[in-house]
């Protein structure tokens, strides 16, 4: 589970739109840039000597009615999808890494139990056609034994067939290379659940709801941004203007009496606030959008907390079946079976039952072993399965 999770592509997507969440958090903080304005204007390309104007103009949009507070608490809330996102995209994985390991494990039990059993009638045959020779049994009872190891040998080679896909399909969720080794396990022993604790577990841990609880969340942030983008932000401008002029056949007198053209240069600062001007219907379809978006997620979110805890039960109930079932097969099927083997061994060995016997009890009892190794396997998927439900692993 650790490396498939560390390995799966799909998950390293979404940790990246976690980091993209983030990003965009922060970006929503910026508050609007100013601007600074120079300007020029002369008469001397269009003959006009003496006339020039220059200046520069700074102005700084000011947000208006806490829009930047609020653009920001619906972004963070976008860093919180992803992150249940990603939740619910390892829960997901952690299940199917779980389901694939229970087949493989299965399959390998499979494929050891047919091959003892075969080389348990090949034995078994090799004494047999010894006594044939001797004439101390009948050829009979050596056609019967080759049947049975032929049957033994093609499911034990369909077992093997299965084992292979099962050890692809687990080496693609976990991300293995084709050569990497499959560690070896047993099927753990059923431990003790309560469906209450298991219920109340999933509406705390389970991905899904919490991803509807944020958006709730969010879109009701939304709207209240909404509201607020709907009514007008202030500019505050500040400028200054430098102007030349001359007057063409005016003279005046210098200090020294000379005459001189009269000039005049005219210095201005300038203050300003512009508004937009906007109607109370302005932001109107926003904040309908807003609201039905909340709406949505708020039904979602009560789907979610009814049926989250029937999906809860259901897996419990089949876990339930499948672990008194495994019991059942163990206690009062299993045991019994080898016991009543050994028995008809021992009376076929004193000649007191034919070998036909014995292999129709031999055959009973590999079924049964192999019955006993898919619930094994089915009480083992099963947990998994209130795992997923449940939205974590279970102790």
């Amino acid at each position: 589970m650790r490396a498939g999770i560390a390995n799966n592509k799909d998950l390293a997507a979404v940790r990246e739109r976690i980091a993209e969440a983030k990003g965009l958090a922060r970006q929503a903080g910026v508050r609007p840039a100013p601007t600074l304005g120079l300007n020029g204007a002369t008469g001397k390309p269009l003959g006009t000597v003496g006339e020039e104007q220059y200046g520069g103009e700074y102005s700084q949009p000011i947000e208006t009615f806490g829009k930047r507070g609020k653009r920001i608490r619906v972004a963070e809330f976008s860093v919180g999808l992803a992150e249940a996102e990603l939740q619910g995209r390892t829960a997901e994985l952690a299940y199917e890494i779980k389901a694939a390991y229970a087949q493989v494990i299965a399959e390998r039990h499979k494929v050891k139990l047919l091959s003892d059993l075969i080389a348990f009638n090949q034995e078994t045959l090799r004494l047999t056609e010894a006594r044939v020779k001797e004439g101390d049994v009948a050829p009979l009872e050596a056609g019967l034994l080759k049947v049975e190891v032929s049957q033994a040998e093609v499911s034990r080679m369909s077992a093997q067939s299965r084992l292979t896909s099962a050890e692809f399909e687990l080496r693609r969720l976990a991300g293995f290379s084709s050569g990497t080794l499959i560690p070896d396990a047993i099927f753990p022993a059923p431990t003790p659940l309560r469906l209450d604790e298991l219920q109340q577990k999933a509406l705390e841990n389970r991905a899904d709801l919490k991803t509807a609880r944020l958006e709730e969340e969010q879109q009701a942030a939304s709207v209240e941004l909404a509201k607020a983008n709907a009514k007008p932000d202030l500019t505050l401008s500040a400028g200054y203007t430098r102007q030349h002029s001359q007057f063409d056949g005016l003279f005046g007198l210098t200090s020294s009496g000379a005459p001189s053209p009269i000039r005049d240069q005219v210095d201005i600062l300038s203050f300003g606030v512009s508004i937009p001007l906007r109607t109370s219907r302005s932001g109107v379809g926003n904040v309908q959008a807003a609201t039905a978006r909340t709406s949505g997620a708020r039904l979602h979110q009560e789907y979610l907390e009814k049926t989250i805890p029937i999906e809860v039960e259901s897996a419990y109930r089949r876990w339930r079946t499948a672990s008194d079932s495994l019991q059942m097969l163990q206690s009062g099927v299993l045991s019994p079976s080898s016991a009543n083997l050994s028995v008809i061994r021992e009376a076929y060995k004193l000649g007191q039952l034919r070998l036909l016997d014995v292999l129709n009890e031999q055959r009973r009892l590999v079924d049964t072993q192999l019955a006993y190794i898919d619930a094994q396997a089915d009480a083992a998927r099963s947990r998994a399965e209130i795992e997923r439900a449940v939205g974590g692993n279970l102790p």
